[in-house]
């Protein structure tokens, strides 16, 4: 069994300006540990050739491709996790996210189940509760294939879906699954906060003081803040000539 795979899912055939920074900047800092792409049975991929890459796809139906909603089935969905069945991990890297440094398998080393950027409110920033009432986003994730397997299996045996975003499942955010908390290991959010920053980057840098593995949605929450560390379009594919 190999450790852990990137696991980026695409559902077009082209990408923008940004997709194409968090993409390249993917493969510049992870690119080496097995990247695998998820997509629609049909979508055509051959756009990824001009990445220097021979990607590996993983294809699941079209149905699941649609629409946020659709999606959050396939990731609280057994089919899923058992695609990525050779793997101990897997980093969901969606085409909003962008990562800094590779220490990757350092986060794996950790243990936990479930883990990505906290959603701080302002009791977390007066450290007036823990991580029980804390949202962990999905768009750049660390999972542990196993339990988070496990963990499907038995929430399906209770109740037939999950129809809430995928990640509320998985970090215990409704009050549905909170019996169910004991099944998997989620760090605290000022842990979660070194993985990655996704709403109020500027204050969650002052609080860590310094970056986090990586960022989601940097061009949604915050982007002046994000220009200072990650680079424009031009100026990435200058960074990558050098």
């Amino acid at each position: 069994m190999e450790q852990v795979a990137v696991v980026i899912p695409l559902y077009q055939s082209t990408l923008n300006p940004q997709e194409e920074i968090s993409l390249r900047q993917c493969l510049h800092v992870l690119g080496s540990h097995p990247i695998l792409f998820v997509a629609p049975e049909s979508l055509n991929l051959s756009f990824l050739n001009s990445f220097g890459i021979t990607p590996k796809v993983i294809r699941f139906k079209a149905e699941y491709f649609k629409s946020t909603k659709t999606y959050n089935k396939l990731l609280t969905s057994e089919l899923f996790y058992q695609a990525f069945s050779n793997f101990e991990y897997i980093l969901i890297y969606q085409l909003d996210a962008y990562v800094f440094a590779d220490n990757l398998l350092e986060w794996c080393s950790k243990g936990y189940d479930y883990i990505g950027a906290p959603k701080l409110r302002k009791l977390h920033l007066s450290n007036r509760t823990s991580c029980r009432a804390v949202l962990f986003n999905g768009g750049l994730s660390l999972r542990r294939v196993k339990p988070l397997l496990r963990y499907i299996k038995i929430y399906r045996f209770f109740f037939k879906e999950w129809l809430a975003n995928e990640d509320a499942m998985f970090s215990f955010a409704q009050k549905r699954v909170i019996p169910f908390r004991f099944l998997l290991k989620l760090p605290h959010w000022r842990v979660a906060l070194s993985f990655a920053f996704e709403q109020n980057p500027e204050i969650s840098y002052k609080i860590l003081g310094t970056l986090p593995f990586g960022c989601h949605a940097w061009e949604r929450y915050n982007p002046t803040f994000w220009e200072q560390f990650i680079p424009k379009p031009k100026a990435l594919s200058d960074q990558y000539l050098t």
